[in-house]
């Protein structure tokens, strides 16, 4: 039979007390510790900031929000504090690109160029992929005249992150003075880069130099990447009226498949009309209340329906025009076509209008829309003058003798199209 024999002597009691009150120490510095971390992250008063350090002078996050905070205050006594912070934090988490990073930029705003520049390089040799710190490096360089090297660093930051693109023209555009072959050699050639120096040229209105940089990048990248950039080149293409450069982006940035040069889109409404957001090379509604526009399933001349357009106005006053832009070569003549059945009642005459998109000049007209028919043919022929890129087909409405025009009744348009001769 085996016994155990419990010893309890007066040495390991003591040891034991001793054991429990260093535990109690170590937890309360490591509770004092975490408290002042999560505090000071959170501070947003100097004062509440100053107390987190006190709690916890070796934490070098303590340390950084004192820094950010004293900074804030705009006082000149606070300026020289917070870069002792900043350096503070570094010392103790040396191993930390953030706190490397912050000093950088403390230095920088303290006009110590070449410490910044240095504690810039230490945050890059700790964290080489980072994008914020090489574009910060980079134009610390370039404010040092340190052109080549400046530009690596910020080449490399805008192919990491597409936000530096455009900065990246902007800063290469002022220091060459709008040499665009020298800003072409220094911001590189990568796809990113490249579209903003697109965008940023069609601002200038150098659209041809624009087109000629945007046509040549990743077809499935204008889809994707690409595709904030394409959307503002084809505003810009838009508003010089370049319809053709801005139908060829829309194309390419995948808004839509269906538009095409010479061509009218939807003309048998088989697709939605929407009445917001449409794109300029579809059917667009105009605001207002009068006439009521929507879709017919029951009459209709080809396919599943027709727009039917509904009067109903006392006065005439508001007139909310249907039309559509049409991308179209200089020089060519095209015929209109379109069919309609109405019932109406009015003292107006309804027609369809072909117009120069640039100009607002009418360059062909159909005949009236008779107030009572069956389906009906209308038909325009247009020659597309040496400068005009498009036409706007429009719904025009004329004749009224007075202020007062009422109409009534109801309009059905199905299979419109365009065609060139």
């Amino acid at each position: 039979m085996i016994k155990s024999i419990k010893l309890q002597t007066f040495a390991s009691r003591i040891f034991l007390i001793f054991a429990g009150f260093a535990c109690l120490i170590l937890f309360f510095f490591f509770a004092k510790w975490c408290f002042a971390n999560a505090l000071a992250e959170k501070a947003d008063t100097k004062e509440i900031a100053e107390m987190m350090v006190d709690l916890a002078p070796s934490d070098p996050q303590t340390h950084h929000s004192l820094a950010v905070l004293s900074e804030k205050t705009f006082l000149p006594e606070d300026l020289p504090k917070a870069l002792a912070e900043y350096e503070r934090a570094t010392v103790l988490s040396p191993d930390d690109y953030r706190f490397w990073y912050a000093l950088g930029k403390a230095r920088e705003r303290n006009g110590d160029a070449p410490g910044a520049e240095s504690a810039l390089r230490k945050a890059l040799e700790l964290a080489p992929n980072y994008a914020q710190v090489q574009w910060a490096l980079g134009n610390i360089l370039l404010r040092q005249g340190k052109t080549d090297e400046g530009f690596f660093e910020i080449r490399r930051a805008a192919e990491g992150d597409a936000k530096f693109a455009n900065p990246t023209v902007s800063s290469a555009w002022q220091i060459f003075d709008g040499d665009l072959a020298q800003v072409k050699q220094n911001i590189g050639n990568s796809a990113q880069t490249n579209s903003a120096l697109a965008t940023f040229l069609a601002k200038q209105k150098r659209f041809d130099e624009a087109i000629e940089i945007w046509n040549p990048l990743p077809a499935e990248e204008k889809k994707t990447a690409l595709n904030p950039s394409g959307k503002e080149l084809f505003r810009e293409m838009l508003a010089a009226k370049r319809f053709r450069d801005a139908l060829q982006i829309e194309i390419e940035i995948g808004e839509t498949e269906n538009f095409a040069a010479g061509k009218l889109f939807n003309g048998g409404f088989e697709t939605e009309v929407k009445t917001k957001d449409a794109s300029v090379f579809e059917w667009q509604i105009a605001d207002g209340l009068q006439p009521q526009i929507g879709f017919d399933d029951r009459e209709k001349r080809g396919g599943n329906r027709s727009l039917v357009v509904v009067f109903n106005s006392a006065t005439g006053k508001d007139f909310r025009s249907i039309f559509q832009t049409i991308v179209v070569e200089s020089g060519k003549s095209y015929r209109f076509e379109m069919f309609y059945k109405a019932d109406l009642k009015t003292a107006a005459t309804l027609k369809w209008e072909i117009v120069d998109a640039a100009s607002d000049k009418i360059l062909a007209a159909t005949g009236s829309i008779l107030a009572n028919s069956d389906w009906t043919n209308l038909q325009a022929e247009f020659t597309a003058p040496e400068t005009t890129q498009a036409v706007v087909l429009r719904l025009a409405r004329e004749g009224c003798k007075s202020g007062i025009c009422p109409i009534a009744g109801k309009v059905w348009l199905d299979d419109f199209s365009v065609i060139q001769q």
